[in-house]
């Protein structure tokens, strides 16, 4: 019984904990099936309504800007922000700085929903004259995705991730094959001065790297984004290979030699082929790594061309306005291979981690 109980109260708190973990994901993809131009004037509300007008001329889409209420210990209306409303039912409570207080809701002041928003003069309509009801806006993704010109994106951050993650798996594994496999004067100290470049912040290291690519002329190209992977720059990656490598037998390298087999063979045809956990650790790292940066693009690009998706998602964000709507919808698409990819490989993942953590 005891055994049972705690079963149960694990998995509860787990399924508590994973739906408060997904709660930002669910009100972005509310968000991004809402009304374009709304943003965030209604505060956070987790289903995409849509306002509507009553007139003699017929319905139109409005945005609720402010309520006019008379509260039942006074006598004279007041106007209150839409966000003071606990809901948009006649009868409702409003908040106040003075505290909470039940209300009637007289009228609404509401602006048209048009092309051209800064034209569209707000008026106080009757508060019956206005309804809402659900009106999800698919359309936003595709409106969305034309306006960061994702396919240009797209190409560009398959580029660079698919190079950077390739030159990661090889040179890291390469440079850890060295020091789990040899034995030289200096190879302890060696590893922990690389293992120490993981405590420089990047902030660090940022100008003297661009200063290095202006004078190679790879400004405003995607080389910098993926080259310095295919030189063990990672040593996170070297270290989880170097722990994996250590846990294989050396009798593996004697019997590969005394069938003939190089170094690099034994490399390539020995323990390659026997690191796939790990090499798929790597991997899922490396491609969230290079398909979710933004500071190297946004230092390294200039041209709208070759932009990335992460950088195109920039363009939805202005001096004076966000727009909401596409910047989620935009999002949800460009974290969705990660998501997928991460779902795919997840045994692989936790083999990876828990096989190279075996030995130290």
């Amino acid at each position: 019984m005891n055994t049972a109980f705690r079963s149960l109260s694990a998995h509860a708190v787990l399924i508590l904990a994973s739906l408060m973990l997904l709660l930002p994901l669910g009100w972005m993809l509310s968000t991004s099936l809402k009304q374009s131009g709304l943003g965030l004037s209604r505060g956070i509300e987790w289903l995409p309504w849509k306002d509507v007008q009553h007139t003699d001329a017929g319905d139109r889409d409005v945005l609720v800007l402010a309520a006019r209420v008379r509260l039942a210990d006074r006598a004279e209306p007041i106007e209150v922000s839409i966000k003071s409303l606990a809901s948009r039912s006649a009868q409702t409570t409003v908040y106040l700085p003075e505290g909470a207080f039940s209300g009637e809701v007289l009228e609404y002041r509401v602006r048209p929903v048009t092309s051209d928003e800064t034209a569209a003069a707000a008026e106080w309509t009757p508060s019956d004259t206005v309804n809402r009801h659900l009106a999800p806006y698919w359309r936003n993704y595709t409106e969305a995705l034309a306006k960061m010109r994702f396919w240009e994106g797209l190409s560009n951050s398959i580029a660079v991730t698919f190079l950077g993650t390739l030159g990661t798996l090889l040179s890291c594994s390469l440079v850890a094959y060295g020091f789990a496999r040899f034995r030289f004067p200096g190879r302890e100290s060696l590893f922990i001065v690389l293992l120490s470049g993981m405590m420089l912040p990047p902030v660090v290291t940022m100008i003297p790297i661009y200063l290095l690519f202006r004078e190679l002329h790879w400004i405003d190209t995607l080389l910098p984004l993926f080259m310095p992977a295919w030189f063990g720059t990672n040593a996170f990656a070297v270290f989880l290979f170097r722990q994996y490598f250590m846990t294989v037998p050396f009798d593996l390298d004697d019997a590969a030699r005394i069938d003939g087999c190089t170094v690099l063979g034994i490399y390539w045809r020995i323990l390659l082929p026997l690191s796939r956990p790990v090499m798929a650790t790597v991997a899922i790292f490396c491609f969230t790594s290079y398909w979710l940066d933004f500071m190297g693009p946004l230092i390294y690009l200039n041209g709208i061309q070759k932009f990335t998706l992460t950088l195109g998602l920039y363009v939805f964000k202005g001096a004076y306005e966000t727009q909401w709507p596409y910047l989620m919808a935009a999002t949800l698409v460009v974290s969705l291979p990660c998501v997928l990819l991460f779902v795919a490989g997840q045994r692989y993942f936790l083999q990876g981690v828990v096989m190279s953590g075996l030995k130290g």
